[in-house]
Formats: C-alpha cells, structure tokens, sequence
C-alpha cells in the first residue's frame, strides 16, 4: 500500500478512549483507504464516468470495512454495549466524512441518508458470509468486488475490476484495517 495511515494514539494522550474516539479514528482511517483504493483503481486504468461513481466506490469500500470492524468487534467478544457504542459512532463518524466530501464534490444536500441506507444494507448482505482473521474471506471480498464492478460497469476498460479487487484492493484494506483496529484497540 502507498498510503501512510497513523494508527497509534498520541503518547501525550493519557485519557482513556472512548467508543467516540475509536469511532472517529476509524472512520478518519477507513476514509483514506478507500479514497487512496479509489484512486488507485483508476491509476490501474479503470475508468470513473463521474465524481458520483467514484463516490459510491469509496462507498463500497467503506462499507466494507466498517462491517470489518463489527466483525472484529465480535470476535474480540467486546460488550454489547461498547459494540453498538462504537458502531453507532463509527455510523455517525463516517456519515459526517462522507457528508463534507460530497458537499465539497456536489454541493448542498442530504448525502448522509443515502450513505447510511447503503451502510446497514451492505452490513447485512456481508454478515452471510463467514469471517475469519487469519482464514481466507474469498466471499466477502467477491461480494466487494461484485458492488464496486455494479458501480463502475462492465465497459472493455473496467470488466476486469473484480479482478483487482479480489486478489489485491480488498486484501490489502482488510489487511490494514485489522493493522488499524488492533493497535487502536490496544493502546486505547
């Protein structure tokens, strides 16, 4: 991965972290990596027609981690009450990213509701397949590459996304997410 992604906390910082706080590192993180995944779909010569389809493959993408991170949250056997604190928040923090980047591309509008709606169907689609931290997840990562190749078309230049989704985007964001989560998790 070209991208430098931070996932340490300050050691200035003594405070314990809150469900907020991991929230809101995670949505920062996992908004990087799929806008660096976006672009670097394109720096693999698939072609974007539009922002708006660009759009809605960094919504792909961060759909796909923040189930990653409900997964982890259970494996980890995290309370309840602490899961739905941090995926409430990770719902919310990722919304307002995703909410200033499309008001930034589009201009004024509700760009949270559509974002959340794909958020919790894509939570449900992903929670069929089996998940695993040290196994393959080739089921998963298909139905990623599945959503974005619906998004992008199957156009001459692009019918060979899934592809590259499968062997290499996906196991590597996943890869990073884990990366992320763990050192977040333990220094929290």
């Amino acid at each position: 991965m070209a991208i430098r992604i931070k996932s340490k906390w300050s050691k200035t910082s003594s405070k314990t972290k809150t469900s907020e706080d991991i929230a809101s590192a995670l949505s920062f993180i996992a908004w990087k990596l799929s806008l660096d995944k976006a672009r670097n779909l394109h720096g693999e010569d698939f072609e974007y027609s539009s922002d708006h389809q660009r759009v809605t493959v960094i919504v792909e993408f961060m759909s796909f981690q923040i189930h990653l991170v409900d997964r982890l949250l259970f494996l980890d056997k995290t309370t309840d009450d602490e899961r739905i604190a941090i995926m409430n928040n990770l719902g919310k923090q990722s919304a307002r990213i995703m909410q200033e980047n499309c008001e930034e591309l589009f201009g004024l509008g509700d760009y949270k509701k559509g974002y959340i709606n794909t958020l919790n169907m894509r939570s449900s689609e992903y929670s069929e397949f089996k998940f695993s931290k040290k196994e393959s997840n080739y089921s998963i990562f298909r139905h990623l590459a599945k959503k974005i190749q619906d998004a992008m078309g199957l156009s001459q230049t692009n019918k060979w996304v899934m592809d590259q989704i499968v062997d290499i985007d996906s196991v590597e964001v996943y890869k990073k997410i884990i990366e992320v989560y763990d050192s977040l998790r333990k220094s929290g």
